[in-house]
């Protein structure tokens, strides 16, 4: 199977897959396949935002340590390749042909999603090339999530919850969380943002007792903020100088976690040096969060798509860099559009809106109507047009551009620019 094949034959599966109303569908797939998962240790990560940050203070901490390990995210950035890594490097393409070739075998015509598939893959591949450790995130939700199938994980950990996917997790923050928390199992430590709303919280907490966990969550008491900025942040966690290179302040947020979790896995017998995670955390960086593109002007790129993505980076905006933001802005079809244009009108002074990045994608002057709604200097631009008439607005005022609204605006960006 050649590299194009193994995408045809992926893309021939929808993103979604038939419903599913137990972890039966996958269940069998890896049977098949050896349950390759029983082989393997886990970090196991649910939330709606931060996920991926968290992943990769994970993935940092524990190379930094020494550790063989694998991580495994979604959606991809850059290519479909950076969703299975071991060691920070994407899996080989070979490796991915002839895994993907085996799961093939193993699937028949079963009415998989693209997930479910991909995910066998990186099981596959984890125990072959024998990861230590593998931080797995979860796809959407958490206790129909195909990831779920793995056993009791050394931790499973939830980061901070907002509405995203309503239309299959629920419209309250506690329905959405309530699927979050299916991750945690009995006999694991749970770990859970502090940045959470009390009532999440306690949900979790509730859940965690209920299976017989341990409960943790980071003491922001014990946290003493130095400095946050768009380029990084420094703080002291416990007595513990660190830094990121990854900015705003959700980030700091986002360390803590990482760090807590890293914490319950000295204490189940893992070997982290203090100086792993200092020197983990401030390798960590992750395409298309807060990402600083180019400084004069200054450009960032985020992929923050929903109430609490983008509250975050409006945040980040406002520490500093500019006072005159030109967004460039696209966003998917089924998100709420209308509220992302409220939160970005605070802080950006003119904005272009874009489409045809992705299937899917909300058409630009349905996105520009938002925007005028809440009296923005607003226009629909063509994609490929867009990022020159911003950066000429922003050298005119003295100013910079942010590219924001959706992970798949993102991508086609970073691709562009390549």
């Amino acid at each position: 199977m050649t590299y194009d094949e193994a995408m045809d034959y992926i893309g021939s599966f929808s993103r979604s897959g038939a419903p599913v109303t137990d972890l039966s569908r996958i269940a069998a797939l890896l049977h098949r396949l050896g349950d390759p998962q029983d082989a393997l240790q886990f970090v196991h990560i649910a939330g709606t935002n931060g996920k991926g940050s968290l992943a990769e203070y994970l993935t940092g901490i524990l190379r930094c340590a020494g550790y063989r390990t694998g991580t495994f995210t979604s959606p991809y950035i850059r290519r479909y390749r950076d969703r299975i890594r071991l060691d920070g490097k994407d899996i080989p393409e070979e490796a991915l042909c002839r895994l993907c070739d085996t799961v093939r075998a193993a699937a028949g015509e079963a009415p998989y999603s693209q997930f479910e598939l991909t995910f066998a893959i990186a099981l596959c591949y984890y125990r072959e090339v024998g990861a230590q450790i593998v931080v797995l995130e979860t796809g959407i939700g958490g206790t129909l999530d195909a990831t779920n199938i793995i056993a009791p994980p050394l931790a499973c950990v939830i980061t901070s919850v907002s509405l995203d996917h309503t239309a299959l997790l629920g419209t309250t923050l506690e329905e959405i969380a309530r699927h979050k928390a299916g991750i945690i199992k009995p006999g694991s430590t749970a770990v859970v943002s502090a940045d959470n709303r009390t009532s999440v919280l306690e949900l979790m907490e509730d859940t965690a007792r209920a299976q017989g966990c341990d409960f943790r969550v980071p003491d922001t008491a014990q946290c003493v903020t130095q400095a946050v900025s768009l380029t990084g942040n420094a703080f002291t966690y416990r007595g513990l100088p660190c830094r990121t290179s990854m900015g705003g302040s959700h980030q700091i947020a986002n360390a803590l976690t990482a760090l807590e979790t890293a914490f319950v896995l000295r204490e189940k017998g893992l070997t982290i040096p203090d100086a792993a995670l200092q020197e983990g955390l401030y390798a960590a960086s992750i395409p298309a969060r807060i990402q600083v593109l180019q400084e004069d002007p200054l450009v960032i790129l985020d992929g923050g798509h929903n109430a609490g993505g983008v509250g975050a980076l409006c945040e980040a905006l406002n520490t500093g860099g500019t006072d005159y933001w030109v967004g460039i802005c696209g966003m998917m079809d089924g998100k709420d559009a209308a509220a992302a244009a409220f939160q970005l009108s605070i802080v950006l002074s003119q904005v272009l809106c874009v489409d045809g990045f992705a299937d899917g994608a909300l058409p630009a002057d349905t996105l520009d109507d938002y925007f005028r709604r809440e009296h923005m200097h607003s226009a629909p631009a063509a994609l490929e047009e867009a990022l020159p008439r911003a950066l000429e607005a922003a050298r005119e005022h003295g100013g910079g551009v942010v590219i924001c609204g959706s992970l798949y605006l993102a991508s086609w960006y970073l691709a562009s620019l390549a």
